[in-house]
C-alpha cells in the first residue's frame, strides 16, 4: 500500500532526526556511548518499521480489493478518512451558503385568492332578457355586455346554434337556446363564457336522435324549439303540454294562424323595452295574431320535458284550447265547441 510506505518513511525520517538531535545533546555523556546508543536505536527502529510495513501491506490487500468479504472474525476493519478542521469548516460554510442561496432564489409563494362563485337555477320558459337580468343582478356579467355578446359572438361551433337560420326578422338569435338548468358561475365572468354554459346545457340534452325525430315530423329542430317555447308559455299544467303541442301542429297544417296570447306578451314585455329606434319592428313577425305561421323565432327557453312533448305531440284533432284560473284545460275541434269551452272556463 503506497500510503503505508510513505507514512512509514515519514516516521523513520522523524525518528532519525530526533535520534540525531539527541546525539548532539548531553555534553556529560561518553562519545562511544552515544554511538552505541544511536546504532542500537536505529537498528531497533529499522526492525520496527519493517514489521510495520509487513503488517500494513497484508492489511492493504484485504481492505483495498474493492469487495466486502464475510469473515468468522468479530473484528471489522473500518476505513477512516482524515479531514482537517479547515476542510470541515469550509465544507460547512459551503453548505450553509448553498442552502442560503437556494432559499434566496426560491420563488415566493403567495396564496391565490379563490374566485367567488354563485349557483343559479333557471326555470323552464324564462326569456333571454330575464336570464340576463338575473346574471346581472348576481354580478356574473353586465346585462348590456351579455346582450351585445349574444348578438355578435360567434357560437357556431355549437351544432344547434350553427343550424339557426339567418333571418333579419329574428330579434334575439339565441332566444330558445339558453337551456334551463342549474349552473355555477364565477362572479365577473366573461359574458361569452356565461352564455356558453347554457349552450353546453342544450348540447348535452338535445341529441342527434331528437333532431332526426324533428326531421321525421317535417320540421327543423329550430322550429320544434319555437313550438316548444310557445307550449312552455301556454302550458300552465304540465300534464297538458303534449295536447297543446298537438293543437299548434294541427293549426299549422290547416294553414291557420296560431293566435297565441303568449306571443303578444313576449313582444310587449321582453322585446320592446330593450330596443332602440323602431320598437315595433318585430311585431308582425312574432305576434301570432298577425304572422301566418310560426313566429320568427322562439319566445322563451323551453326545458327538456317540453321539447320532448313538442317532438311527441298527442294524437288528437283539436284546433282550439283554453283554460280556467285553476289550470283546467278545455279542448275543441270546432270553433263552436271552443265558444262553449270559453264559457266553461269563465272567460266569456
Amino acid at each position: 500500500m503506497k500510503f503505508g510506505r510513505a507514512f512509514a518513511f515519514f516516521i523513520l525520517t522523524v525518528l532519525i532526526v530526533f535520534a540525531s538531535s539527541c546525539s548532539v545533546q548531553g555534553d556529560n555523556e561518553e562519545t562511544t556511548t552515544e554511538a552505541v546508543t544511536e546504532s542500537t536505536t536505529l537498528k531497533d527502529l529499522s526492525a520496527a518499521i519493517d514489521a510495520f510495513m509487513n503488517v500494513t501491506e497484508e492489511d492493504s490487500e484485504d481492505i483495498g480489493n474493492g469487495e466486502e468479504e464475510e469473515s468468522d472474525s468479530p473484528t471489522m476493519y473500518v476505513p477512516v478518512s482524515f479531514t482537517s478542521p479547515m476542510t470541515d469548516e469550509f465544507t460547512e460554510k459551503q453548505a450553509t451558503e448553498r442552502i442560503t442561496e437556494e432559499e434566496t432564489t426560491k420563488e415566493p409563494t403567495t396564496a391565490t385568492p379563490e374566485r367567488r362563485t354563485v349557483k343559479l337555477t333557471f326555470g323552464e320558459g324564462r326569456t333571454l332578457t330575464e336570464i340576463f337580468k338575473i346574471l346581472d343582478e348576481y354580478e356574473v356579467a353586465d346585462f348590456d355586455e351579455l346582450m351585445k355578446t349574444a348578438a355578435t359572438y360567434d357560437y357556431s361551433y355549437y351544432p344547434l346554434v350553427s343550424k339557426i337560420p339567418s333571418d333579419p326578422n329574428r330579434c334575439f338569435k339565441l332566444e330558445g337556446y339558453l337551456f334551463p338548468s342549474t349552473y355555477e358561475f364565477y362572479i365577473n365572468q366573461k359574458p361569452q363564457d356565461a352564455i356558453g354554459k347554457f349552450l353546453r346545457g342544450g348540447k348535452a340534452n338535445i341529441t342527434e336522435q331528437m333532431m332526426a325525430q324533428a326531421s321525421a315530423l317535417g320540421y327543423t329542430m329550430d322550429e320544434v324549439i319555437t313550438i316548444a317555447s310557445i307550449v312552455e308559455k301556454e302550458g300552465a299544467n304540465s300534464n297538458e303540454i303534449a295536447k297543446i303541442a298537438a293543437v299548434i301542429y294541427n293549426r299549422l297544417e290547416a294553414g291557420m294562424k296560431l293566435q297565441m296570447d303568449s306571443s303578444i306578451y313576449y313582444i310587449e314585455r321582453h322585446v320592446k323595452p330593450y330596443l332602440t329606434g323602431d320598437i315595433n319592428r318585430y311585431n308582425s313577425y312574432y305576434n301570432t295574431y298577425k304572422c301566418s305561421a310560426l313566429p320568427a323565432g322562439p319566445i322563451s327557453n323551453p326545458g327538456l320535458r317540453t321539447i320532448k312533448a313538442a317532438l311527441n305531440p298527442a294524437d288528437v284533432d283539436y284546433l282550439y284550447f283554453c283554460h280556467d284560473e285553476n289550470a283546467n284545460y278545455y279542448y275543441a275541434a270546432t270553433y263552436d265547441e271552443h265558444l262553449e269551452n270559453l264559457k266553461l272556463a269563465g272567460i266569456e
